[in-house]
């Protein structure tokens, strides 16, 4: 085992025991945020340390075994080492030998998952009565616990009309943040080509967080009222645009496409992903020319000459895909 994995593994074991300083939590919280399956793992720890929390004697290593394979719900496979599981157990760093690349123990993650592809919305109703619209090319997730811990992850962009739970806030996870329901409805946006992660409130509040930021101290960002639009970026700074046209922001949810000023490189971004279509913008400064405009139930070729018409610009089309090009070029 590599030196930097296990020291990362006894790490862990500190955190659960709530023996980890204040920096050693942060870090961990900073790790579990870069991959939202990783919760899995520490829940899995968290199983096994209840597990053998009376330590077995020397000579019941089958006991001992059996004994963490029933409180993982998992059937064993023949290769594993017992020798090394159980001398890691003794070790208070068992996850040493339930990772570390030896594969030890497998578990079938227990997420629920809604995904659209391109050109494809999706609405979803929670367990919770939570509904969710899922723009194209979007992904929701949640685990197993959601009843209890109300964590959804997001990659892309949804709509949430949010059931009101006070004992049970509501929090949506992207790569670079964490959005959390005050009692409302609202956007977020985050699609992994984007450069910041915009959220826009439509009824009620949302706290805006960093998601690098420990849970146990994190502070909000930005915390949004109706009509407010909150743009976070990578570094974390964060502006904020009072009396938006929610109308404008949520048009979409209805399979509309509303334009406000928007940069045409971004704009191309959104097409692409409505209509399943690459599309290629010439130069840097014809993709930050602004465009507003709606579309609704037009075609990607009366969308392009729309759009050619409103910014100044002409269409070709080559190898599959299409070229935005200045006039007189």
């Amino acid at each position: 085992m590599h030196p930097e994995d296990e020291r990362l593994y006894l790490l862990l074991d500190r955190y659960l025991a709530g023996e980890a300083s204040a920096s050693e939590a942060e870090a961990v919280q900073r790790w579990l945020a870069t991959d939202a399956e990783r919760a899995l793992l520490l829940d899995d720890l968290r199983v096994i340390k209840r597990a053998i929390a009376d330590k077995a004697p020397h000579s019941s290593t089958d006991a001992a075994w059996a004994k963490v394979v029933k409180a993982l719900e998992i059937a064993a496979q023949p290769r594993v080492s017992r020798r090394l599981l159980v001398a890691a157990l003794a070790a208070a760093a068992v996850i040493v030998a339930l990772i570390g690349g030896l594969g030890v123990l497998r578990r079938t993650p227990q997420w629920s998952e809604y995904a659209t592809t391109a050109a494809q919305r999706l609405v979803v109703r929670l367990p919770d009565g939570t509904q969710v619209t899922l723009a194209p090319k979007s992904r929701v997730r949640y685990m197993a616990d959601y009843a209890t811990h109300r964590d959804l992850y997001l990659d892309g962009e949804a709509y949430f009309q949010v059931a009101p739970d006070s004992r049970h806030p509501l929090r949506v996870h992207t790569a670079q943040s964490v959005t959390e329901d005050l009692g409302t409805a609202f956007v977020v946006r985050a699609y992994a080509d984007q450069v910041a992660t915009e959220v826009v409130v439509a009824e009620g509040r949302v706290a805006l967080s960093r998601a690098d930021t420990a849970a146990a101290s994190r502070a909000p960002a930005l915390v949004l009222e109706a009509r407010d639009l909150g743009r976070l970026e990578p570094g974390g700074g964060v502006t904020l645009r009072r009396g938006v046209d929610v109308g404008r922001q949520l048009a979409w949810t209805r399979g509309v496409l509303a334009f406000d000023g928007t940069p045409l490189g971004e704009a191309v971004r959104t097409l692409e992903r409505w209509y399943n279509v690459e599309i290629r913008v010439a130069d840097s400064a014809l993709a930050a020319r602004r465009l507003t405009a709606t579309f609704q139930n037009e075609s990607i070729d009366l969308v392009l000459q729309r759009i050619a018409l409103t910014v100044g610009l002409r269409v070709e089309r080559a190898d599959g895909s299409v070229i935005l090009l200045r006039n007189g070029r």
